[in-house]
């Protein structure tokens, strides 16, 4: 629009440098500030001058304009401002009763009223063409005068936008607010499918519309990623719902839409698209104008300097006419190849100066001499650069890579084979305008630190480093070469060029010359034609990236296929008629010569004739006109030169043409020597041809002249879709009407949908061009392409368009008239199409629903967790009714909004809760884990909100999570995240309340322990745990954005006091509800359980907080250890039996856990005390709330570990629940922090708060209560033998001791591990009996209490921790062997412990030596220490590390010799003195103590006085109170020569007593209070599910496998029996929690079985349900995966609930004779059935639904016989038919069509499954298995059972299980090698004949139906 950008300038006051002309010059972009357009939208105007962007060079100002560029600087935005001219709407325009009423408009359409509606509407139509046909001509009445059209346009947009025009400009008032008062608030725009707009504003000349920037529109998705839309009409369709609910809001207030285009249509990654009305059809178009010639981009004469605005583009579109003239004019030379190749350009949608996207021109020579050597054009300058080795190099890997990931359905992003990425990039542009690009955007763009002497210095470097092409301004521009930088030099121009401008004219000369343009088609082939995809692609190493990933990110930009068929050549040089002509042989001459004495043979041949002409052959035959023949030898000299014609090879040597000499375009060497070698194969000498015969030139083809003809005119008909006709005559004059816009829109409409349909093919075509081309174009594609048309489309496009109607002229306003009545309805118009009783559009009946979903959702306003949880439960009510008719497709439009929900911090707990179950049931388990789980992950490791967090760790939660995900996916990939909260993941930054501890006594329940306050101050990563960008999780849909949470800042602490009260004894699995089955599980084996190391990349990025060591050197070998031992532990984790397995390369090695960041590493006891001045009492309160958030938390965690350990079996508890506790304690460890006393002062050693029997717990202590709670009772519910055989052998891993020698230094996770060794071994002691603790008390002395004290006395290991880490082992170590004491007795202490006292007290003898000798460390400083061999009073020689000298003295010093000697001296009384050499001078030690701490120098600070100095008699002193309560297990004190046990002691030992608040309790509620000694040792509760017999010999051999052996091994161990059916068990499905399974027999019932251990092997379980209402014998039952009803059938199908036993639904065949053979569920999302009759028909019912989805017939005119069995593919989108003839069908699911049919079998076909990888397994009754490929006609393996046919098999993984009549079992693979391991069934376990089997392949179980009615359970 001309003007418009001065207008804008002018009137709205914003800096002509802040301003750009749209591509389509149809509006302007604005950059401005967000204030400035903020007081826009609040109107208030005028709001002066638009502030300028300060510190911003005009170039930088320009980028940012650009389309491609999204990132602004902060405080600006980006405006679209368009204008209308008042002066063009001035024309009279007929509202007329074309505005719909509204008075239906919020009320639901009836049948009655459309039909009523439409009657109507009908009746007027044809009213008024029966007025306008015979009463008009005859009215010569006055007509009412019509208003303005500027009237009515202001009218309807100040309706439309809820906003009124403001002035601007010259005449603009500004209102008084003293006499307006204040603004009304701003209504909302009427729907909120169309674009808001910011303001309306009013000059004197035109209207403005303020639009939002636009990033991306619809154009942008159909050209740059196609992909977006592609396998989904319902995408298509929802955007076509949009469009015409804006257009039905727009047409109600009377605004008409427009012509509307693809980039009328803003769209966002979640593809929610909004309409911009196309104001500017409006305006009139002004006869008086003359038609304009098409202003071309930047043709103009060589020399003339381009300005930047220059080249956006035409302001005339070029038309599919003006293409086909522009190629014509091209092939013939009437138009530059400079000219063509910027048409091109600015059709591909290349924009002048967007950086991304600038247009592009081949380089075409190499600057090396004068006027360079030529370039090859047939090759792209990225292949010339990079050579073709490094290109197949390139798209072989990549293909390789492709290939591996399984065509990208795996995690990472698919690696799609390519050569090429761009032919431009945005560096390489900044690179070539370098000179005159600001330093900052350079900085911004090529690299950040200023280098220009790293820039190509010339033309030749520029040429040669760039793999780019070249860019238009080489051709034009000599300001190019100038240089606005200081340091930075000008670019040098050749050495044959003296300027730019001398430059420029030589270049843009080459670019014109002949060897450029006999060969510039290639190049256009590579650039923009058909060679950039396909075979010829791969074959000029051309594939281009972006064409090839389909890639469904939104871009702006890419590459762009404009022609599919090869570009014509240029006809360049003389013409040519024909090849050359053949050489005449000798006796022939002489005919010549009489017959063409006197001719001018040159002459004749120069001669053309008129019309098209293409060259025959690439020779450029050029010969010399400037020899003139004549004279009496004119025949020879005529000859001659008639030889040298054919004589093709001669001609190389021939100077050019003058005319091209004299034009400064002489050919160079190398296109002279390849012409050459072209020609030289055509020459022929000519005494060869002495036989007389006609030689004809080598490869001479008389017809290929016609042939490129030939090929032009494919180009032209194929390429450029025809020529299209012209209008027959003038458009008629008409009054305007509003209906008669309403129906162009309309119009308009179609002509968008088509474009979409035929994107690829109408890229040629701008969507800025009229709409009357548009429309002949698309009607064109329409009738010739009527099959690429999808169905849904077809009706909609015939009635909008009127495809069948023959063409009528252009129409005043409206490309033609529709009907008044046709087909019964009138003219269309976005409410009909929008109705669901018009057939005009089969909008699927779920849209209306999922509108106003997305409509509540983008209308939300979330600002905190109320207002969050108010959304989702909103959202959760309108989603039922969404859900219950969506399919897939409509799946793929809600999921994204859903997932944002998810991500999004207020509102991700309440959208799990609420949205999970319903969204995952419409997934299904496959989908669920793909899309959901990532959300998921991240709604657990997110702790930004505390406040209704227990949701997601409540039971049913859990059990939705397991039925909805699987089994197995949940159990490897969310489980360890779910159990963190267990270990205080939560961050805090002060962690120092926690320290203090509180002082009130709490009465304690029974059962009950009490923790103090609790630290959730570190986020813990799990072991294995690669973190949730590990899992290989992709979005569904790009569109789907996981907006990634920043760890909040840790601005809280939580104090919780936990009180869980529960029951010792476990709740029984069988009163577990039926609402906790679950899905079938993944069949992958990959656990994030295992021990993976974590991905660094996804820890919280708090360096500062992260050092946890407390000294150097531990961080970096912690990292480089955790990968060593990441094997190790899983071993260990897993062993049944001997500890050591994986103990080798353990040299200060920990579990792989890494680093955790702590918020205070080094917070100090000073700071854990609680200040009471007063001033804190709102904190308090804020406190009291975070803490009982926390304890419900915890609580709700606890209860659902409890019941998960019960619901999930021993080996399933064992492998996943177990082992990640056992990590987690470790991790409860870590840092400082954890390490401090509770409640101590750091003026008093926390020793002198009492003795050994009173000492203080850790905070360590506290947070690993839950975690040790939820261990023990795990050995409450399965016995002994896990403390015995899963946790010692994981405590002697930790405690093991590294490899190697010499001195070393423990690192943080070592240290952690060894003090949650030891609190782990203390709760283990308390539990076991007195022969257990006897049996292995040898391995509990040499492999933990050993180690632990060779760790701990060790005079050249440090501690990180330092002396508080040492003496909290210490202390603890200590605890623990007193308790070892109490419970053995003194004799078995001298037999078995004697080495390790003995071990302990020794220390104190070195410690003390080393005081004596007075050694002190020499080295700068202390981390580096200094080894010395130091010789001891016993003689031997030992190393000590003198940095360690002052940590040993602060650990063993007088005071822990006094709190240690004296308990044991009492303990052990005279044994001490034989099995401790040195119990006199500990004794000693100990007296000097007490000798120092008499009453007299007691600090007052201590917390506790001291003990009295008779130790003997009162060691405890005054610390006999209700501290008592809260001692270890060694709890006991001394009172004359007994033991005193306290009342109410506290049998957890140290590791989980808190302070004496009470504050947290015995998490399991395994312990109650009891005697003396309950303290000292606790019988575990017998439990009906403990393990024993074979449960316990197959838990021992399952706990010992690693979990990377995926194979599945079968040792007939008989776990249960399931006895209850009287016939022959016909079929067995287990459910896909593994917790229950169904069977159906022959008996006529389906029984549900639980699935919980019980007794030894030999116990009997009874049905939880049976199903009694079948009639015959049942062949199948299984479990559709998103109702969770159960399909079962005996030739009526019958859905029922397995919760309740009621049917819900049957299905009967539809012929008594011929009943349902064969059934298979769909999986989800579908929800179909599929069923197989006896007339070998198929059919698919929906549960859903009443009737037939589908119905297909397999088998037509073969004699097949019964389908036997049916499987439907893991995708849904193929079912396989098997039959009794041994034939089997590949039928797709989706389109009906038959894809394969073969006899796979020679017998019957028994059974089929369909796998992963489009893999079928089939058996048959001919003994065979054979495993198929579907499209594949050999099978894959073939395996043979040599006496029985296989008539049952089940998978697991990538292996089959089979089972045969004879009782064998046997185990193939899929991938191997065939080969078989069979078992034969013994009939101790097994009795009958085996008639079905059924895998669990978590539990790894088999489950075995026999003839007799009996079902085995075995492994």
């Amino acid at each position: 629009m001309e003007g418009l950008l001065q207008s804008v300038e002018r009137d709205l006051s914003i800096d002509s440098r802040q301003l750009a002309l749209a591509s389509a010059g149809t509006y302007v972009v604005a950059l401005v500030p967000v204030r400035w357009l903020a007081s826009l939208r609040e109107r208030k105007l005028p709001p002066g001058p638009c502030p300028r962007t300060e510190g911003l060079s005009e170039a930088e100002t320009r980028t940012l304009l650009q389309r491609s560029v999204q990132r602004l600087p902060a405080g600006w935005a980006r405006v679209e401002i368009h204008g209308l001219r008042k002066r063009k709407l001035t024309y009279p325009l007929a509202l007329g009763s074309s505005l719909l009423s509204e008075e239906h408009s919020g009320v639901p359409e009836t049948l009655t009223r459309f039909m009523r509606d439409t009657a109507a509407q009908n009746y007027r139509n044809l009213w008024h063409g029966a007025y306008r046909a015979h009463g008009r001509p005859y009215d010569h009445g006055t007509a009412p005068p019509d208003g303005s059209a500027l009237s009515a346009v202001k009218q309807a947009l100040q309706k439309v936008y809820g906003c009124p025009f403001l002035p601007v400009g010259k005449g603009a008032q500004c209102p008084s607010p003293a006499r307006e008062g204040p603004s009304a608030p701003r209504a909302a725009t009427v729907c909120p499918s169309l674009l808001r707009a910011e303001a309306l504003l009013e000059s004197p000349d035109l209207l403005y519309v303020v639009y939002p920037h636009v990033q991306y529109c619809l154009h942008d998705v159909v050209t740059f990623s196609p992909a977006k839309l592609s396998n989904s009409h319902a995408k298509v369709l929802f955007i076509l719902f949009r469009v015409l609910q804006a257009m039905d809001a727009c047409h109600r207030q009377g605004l008409a839409c427009g012509a509307l285009s693809l980039c009328h249509v803003a769209v966002d990654e979640k593809l929610c698209s909004q309409l911009r009305p196309d104001l500017s059809a409006y305006e009139a178009p002004e006869e008086e104008e003359e038609k304009k010639p098409v202003k071309n981009i930047m043709e103009a004469k060589p020399l003339s300097v381009p300005e930047p605005r220059k080249g956006e583009g035409p302001r005339d579109p070029i038309g599919q006419e003006g293409l086909r003239r522009l190629v014509l004019d091209w092939v013939h030379g009437r138009v530059s190849n400079f000219h063509y190749l910027m048409q091109l350009n600015w059709l591909a949608g290349r924009r002048w100066g967007d950086p991304n996207y600038h247009p592009v021109l081949p380089w075409v020579v190499d600057f090396t001499t004068q006027n360079g050597r030529f370039r090859d054009l047939r090759k792209s300058k990225f292949r010339l650069n990079k050579g073709d080795k490094q290109l197949d190099f390139t798209y072989e890997m990549t293909r390789q890579a492709f290939v591996a990931s399984g065509g990208g359905s795996g995690g990472e992003p698919p690696h799609v084979p390519h050569h090429i990425s761009d032919v431009l990039s945005d560096i390489t542009y900044y690179v070539y305008t370098a000179r005159r690009t600001p330093r900052a955007v350079l900085c911004g763009h090529v690299r950040a630190q200023w280098e220009p002497h790293e820039y190509p210095a010339s033309m030749e470097r520029m040429q040669s480093w760039t793999p780019d092409e070249c860019i238009p301004e080489f051709y034009t521009d000599p300001t190019i070469f100038r240089s606005i930088h200081p340091d930075m030099p000008d670019l040098d121009v050749p050495a044959w060029c003296s300027s730019g401008e001398e430059f420029v004219e030589a270049h843009r000369a080459l670019l014109e010359s002949r060897e450029v343009s006999q060969d510039l088609h290639h190049w256009i082939d590579l650039t923009f034609g058909y060679k950039l995809q396909g075979k010829e692609a791969v074959k000029e190493k051309n594939v281009c990236l972006h064409l090839v990933d389909s890639h469904t990110h939104l871009t702006s930009y890419g590459v762009v296929q404009l022609f599919d068929q090869p570009h014509p050549q240029r006809l360049v040089g003389p013409p040519a008629l024909a090849p050359e002509p053949p050489v005449i042989p000798r006796p022939l001459i002489q005919i010549v010569r009489e017959t063409a004495g006197r001719e001018d043979i040159p002459g004749q041949l120069a001669d053309g004739t008129d019309g098209l002409v293409l060259e025959a052959t690439p020779c450029e035959a050029a010969w010399d006109g400037d020899r003139p023949l004549g004279g009496d030898d004119d025949l020879e000299q005529g000859t001659e030169a008639l030889d040298s014609i054919s004589l093709a090879g001669k001609t190389a040597d021939q100077p050019c043409p003058s005319s091209l000499q004299a034009s400064g375009h002489p050919f160079s060497s190398a296109s002279t020597a390849r012409l050459g070698r072209r020609n030289k194969a055509g020459g022929v000498d000519v005494g060869e041809g002495d036989d007389g015969r006609i030689i004809l030139p080598e490869g001479f083809d008389p017809l290929q002249a016609l042939e490129e003809l030939e090929k032009f005119g494919n180009f032209l008909a194929r390429g450029l879709r025809g020529r299209m006709e012209a209008p027959d005559g003038p458009l008629a004059t008409l009054a305007l009407k509003l209906a008669d816009f309403f129906q162009r829109d309309m119009q308009a409409l179609g002509v968008l949908v088509a474009e979409i349909v035929f994107a690829a093919r109408v890229r040629m075509l701008r969507p800025e061009a009229p709409l009357r081309e548009r429309f002949l174009t698309v009607r064109g594609l329409c009738s010739r392409y009527p099959k690429e048309i999808p169905i849904p489309l077809q009706p909609v496009l015939e009635t909008l368009l009127q495809l069948s109607e023959p063409l009528e002229p252009p129409m005043t306003g409206r490309l033609f008239a529709y009907k008044p009545i046709s087909w019964g309805l009138p003219p269309p118009s976005p409410a009909q199409l929008l109705s669901p009783y018009s057939s005009v559009v089969t909008f699927p009946s779920y849209f209306p629903s999922l509108y106003k979903f997305i409509l509540l959702y983008q209308t939300r306003r979330v600002e905190d967790e109320a207002q969050g949880r108010e959304l989702v439960f909103r959202l959760w009510q309108q989603a039922e009714g969404t859900l219950r008719e969506i399919t897939p497709e409509g799946l793929e439009i809600l999921l994204p909004f859903v997932l944002s929900l998810m991500s999004e911090a207020h509102t991700a707990v309440y959208a799990a809760w609420y949205l999970f179950e319903p969204i995952a049931r419409a997934l299904g388990p496959k989908n669920a884990n793909k899309y959901l789980l990532k959300p998921l992950v991240r709604a657990y490791e997110n702790p930004c909100q505390l406040h209704g967090r227990f949701y997601l760790y409540t039971d049913c939660f859990v059990a939705q999570l397991m039925v909805r995900l699987g089994l197995q996916a949940f159990l490897s990939h969310l489980l360890p995240h779910v159990l963190q909260v267990l270990a205080g993941v939560e961050t805090s930054q002060e962690e120092t309340k926690c320290l203090g501890g509180t002082t009130e006594d709490e009465e304690i329940g029974e059962g009950d322990e009490s923790p103090g306050p609790c630290t959730f101050g570190e986020a813990i990563q799990m072991e294995g745990d690669s973190g949730s960008s590990g899992l290989g999780l992709l979005d569904y849909t790009s569109g789907v954005s996981f907006h990634d949470q920043a760890d909040l800042a840790e601005s809280e602490d939580f104090q919780a006091g936990l009180y869980v009260a529960g029951s010792p004894q476990p709740p029984e699995p069988e009163a577990l509800s039926l609402g906790q089955l679950s899905e079938k599980s993944s069949p992958s084996e990959a656990s994030l359980g295992e021990d993976r190391p974590g991905d660094e990349s996804e820890l919280p990025q708090a360096k500062s907080n992260q050092d946890l060591k407390q000294s150097e050197g531990s961080e970096e070998e912690e990292e480089e250890e955790a990968e060593e031992t990441a094997e190790d532990e899983e071993e260990v984790t897993g062993q049944g039996g001997g500890v050591g397995e994986g103990e080798e390369d353990e040299q200060d090695s920990s579990p792989v856990v890494p680093e955790l960041p702590l918020s205070e590493t080094d917070v100090t006891v000073d700071t854990g005390l609680p200040n009471d001045d007063g001033n804190g009492e709102e904190e308090d309160i804020a406190d009291e709330s975070e803490d009982k958030e926390q304890k419900i938390l915890l609580d709700t965690a606890c209860k659902m570990v409890r019941w998960l350990s019960a619901k999930l079996g021993p080996t399933v508890t064992s492998r996943y629940v177990a082992r990640n506790l056992l990590r987690l304690l470790t991790s409860c460890y870590v840092g400082a922090a954890r390490q401090q006393f509770m409640g101590s002062s750091s003026d008093a050693s926390p020793l002198n708060s009492g003795s050994i029997y009173q000492k203080r717990v850790v905070l360590g202590d506290v947070v690993s209560a839950p975690v040790l709670g939820c261990l023990m009772h795990v050995a409450c519910l399965y016995g002994e033998p896990v403390l015995t055989y899963q946790y010692l052998p994981y405590v002697s891993y930790l405690v093991a001791p590294g490899a190697g020698g010499g001195p070393s230094r423990l690192n943080s996770r070592k240290e952690a591990g060894l003090l949650a060794a030891v609190t782990l071994t203390q709760k283990i002691i308390v539990y076991l009996c007195d022969t257990t603790l006897m049996d292995i008390l040898p391995r509990i002395s040499h492999e933990v209490l050993l180690p632990v004290l060779s760790s701990l006395t060790s005079l050249v290991t440090g501690f990180p921790g330092g002396a508080q880490a040492r003496t909290v082992l210490c202390v603890k170590t200590i605890s623990l062997i007193a308790l070892i004491c109490l419970r053995i007795g003194q004799e078995m202490v001298q037999q078995h412990l004697s080495e390790t006292v003995a071990n302990f007290f020794q220390v104190f003898s070195l410690v003390h030596e080393l005081q004596c000798q007075a050694l002190r460390p020499e080295t700068p400083s202390p981390s580096e220490g200094r080894v010395l061999e130091v010789l001891f009073s016993d003689g031997q020689r030992r190393a000590v590390d003198l940095a360690l000298l002052d940590e040993l003295q602060k650990v063993f010093a007088l005071e822990m010799a006094y709190m240690t000697y004296v308990p044991f001296s009492c303990l052990l009384g005279d044994v001490i003195q034989k099995i401790v050499p040195n119990h006199v001078l500990v004794g000693q030690l100990a007296g000097q103590y007490l000798e120092s701490a008499s009453p007299v120098g007691q600090d007052p600070m201590n917390l506790t006085p001291m003990p009295s100095a008779s130790a003997e008699q009162d060691p405890q002193g005054r610390g006999v109170n209700h501290d008592d309560s809260n001692s270890g297990t060694f709890g006991s004190v001394l009172v004359g020569n007994r033991i005193q046990i306290p009342v109410d002691p506290q049998p957890e030992g140290p590791g989980p007593l808190g302070p004496s608040s009470g504050a947290t309790g015995c998490v399991g509620g395994l312990l109650q209070t009891g005697g003396e000694e309950d303290s000292l040792k606790r019988d575990l509760p017998r439990c009906a599910h403990g393990l024993s017999g074979n449960w316990l010999a197959y838990w021992q051999y399952e706990i010992g496998v690693s979990q990377h052996d995926a194979h599945f091994h079968f040792h007939q161990i008989r776990l249960q029996s399931f006895l209850g059916h009287s016939g022959a068990v016909k079929c067995v499905a287990p459910l896909g929690g593994e917790d229950f399974f169904l069977s159906g027999s022959k008996d006529r019932t389906v029984r549900l079985w639980p699935l919980y251990n019980c007794g030894d092997g030999t116990s009997e379980t009874a049905p939880r349900l049976i199903y009694t209402h079948h009639r015959k014998s049942i062949f199948h039952v299984s479990q559709l995966e998103a109702s969770q009803q159960v399909v079962s059938c005996d030739g009526t199908v019958h859905v029922w609930d397995p919760f309740t036993g009621k049917t819900v639904r049957t299905v009967e065949a539809w012929d008594s004779r011929v009943p349902w053979t064969a059934v298979a569920v769909m999986p989800a999302p579908h929800t179909s059935i599929t069923l197989a009759s006896a007339d070998s028909t198929l059919r698919f019912v929906d549960c859903r639904k009443p009737g037939l989805q589908h119905e297909f017939r397999l088998g037509s005119g073969l004699n097949t016989g019964l389908v036997r069995s049916l499987a439907v593919s893991p995708s849904g989108r193929s079912v396989v038919a098997g039959f009794s003839s041994g034939f089997m069908v590949l039928l797709d699911t989706r389109t009906g069509l038959i894809l394969r049919g073969w006899p796979a079998h020679e017998g019957d076909i028994l059974q089929i499954k369909a796998v992963e990888g489009s893999t079928l397994i089939s058996s048959s009754s001919d003994h065979s298995l054979t495993i198929w490929k579907e499209l594949e006609q050999k099978p894959t393996h073939h395996y043979k059972s040599p006496s029985d046919p296989i008539h049952t098999f089940d998978l697991y993984g990538s292996e089959v299980v089979t089972g045969t009549v004879a009782n064998k079992i046997g185990i193939c693979s899929l991938t191997e090698p065939p080969s078989q391991v069979t078992t034969k069934l013994s009939s101790e376990n097994f009795r009958g004949t085996l008639t079905s089997l059924a895998v669990l392949p978590t539990k790894r179980h088999l489950l075995l139906g026999s003839d007799n009615g009996a079902i085995r359970l075995l492994a």
